[in-house]
């Protein structure tokens, strides 16, 4: 190990990451400001660094080595120190109070992680968090009983209030029975819930039987269902795992499409909401760029 060993410069840090989440150096040379020509020496650059190959090259195509792999986590790591940092010191000093709903299918698990961060840039804000369902969120939002919602939806249409999108697909137990069962077993969520609509709209044009085998207004209690196999559920992609699998055509199962999270302010939202609300939705989006599960 060298004496004196070298400091990573946070740009060369930055394009690494770029690149890694979009496979190819023009699109990354877009996102940092930077020319093509001037990513592929910053590539160099760090590789001489590091003292590895860190990128695997073709003529359309970039993808990380093993030892790229390894290296992106740490550059990931560095970054978000480094962002929390500044903006943390950068940004208006906030205080007072923020209401934020989320649906009971997402709620528990994709927002623990989005609070933290937020406490640590805007540590003089009360964040009330309400779990309920969709149809309700958007009934409280728009009469102003919460600041921010954030629901699933099918129809909605592309533009700045979506802050995710993902297939919703259906997932059983691996190496499990409950697809080939008829009337179909289902464990669903309770009624205003999108993905429950989704789910037996498409079922009633394939012209399946099916029963509803249990209910849950957490997606973690149709979750064990699916994995006890007493059940199957339209879940999204990102819940499988090395215990639950997608079921598709070939179980006899109908294609269910995409959701999208959206984002609603109340009207006259102030910039303790708003806030929130660009924080909320960055996190989701960067979760989207690198394919970061929202589920577990």
């Amino acid at each position: 190990m060298p004496a004196t060993l070298p400091n990573l410069d946070m740009d060369l840090a930055r394009t690494m990451v770029a690149i890694a989440d979009t496979g190819n150096f023009s699109r990354a040379a877009e996102r940092v400001h930077r020319s093509p020509s001037a990513i592929s020496l910053q590539v160099k650059k760090l590789e001489d660094m590091v003292g590895r190959a860190l990128f695997r090259r073709d003529a359309r195509h970039v993808a990380l080595t093993p030892d790229g792999e390894v290296f992106l986590g740490y550059a990931r790591r560095l970054l978000r120190l480094n962002d929390e940092a500044f903006t943390r010191f950068n940004a208006p000093s906030c205080e007072g109070s923020v209401r934020l709903g989320v649906p009971n299918d997402a709620g528990m698990i994709a927002i623990p992680d989005i609070l933290r961060r937020f406490s640590e840039t805007h540590p003089r804000v009360e964040v009330a968090v309400l779990l309920d369902r969709t149809v309700e969120l958007e009934r409280l939002c728009a009469a102003g009983e919460i600041d921010i919602a954030i629901h699933a939806s099918e129809t909605a249409a592309d533009g700045p209030n979506v802050i995710h999108t993902e297939p919703l697909v259906w997932i059983g137990a691996r190496g499990g029975m409950a697809a080939e069962t008829r009337p179909l077993p289902l464990a669903l969520a309770d009624h205003g819930c999108s993905w429950r609509a989704m789910a037996l709209g498409a079922l009633d044009r394939a012209g399946i039987d099916y029963r509803l085998a249990y209910r849950s207004e957490f997606c973690q209690g149709q979750i064990a269902a699916v994995a006890a196999d007493l059940a199957v559920a339209p879940l999204p992609l990102s819940v499988v795992s090395d215990s639950l699998v997608r079921l598709g055509p070939e179980r006899g199962l109908p294609a269910l499409g995409s959701y999208r999270m959206t984002l609603a302010r109340r009207d006259g939202a102030g910039p303790v909401v708003e806030a929130l609300a660009d924080h909320v939705a960055a996190s989701f989006r960067a979760g989207g760029e690198r394919g970061t599960r929202l589920f577990a």
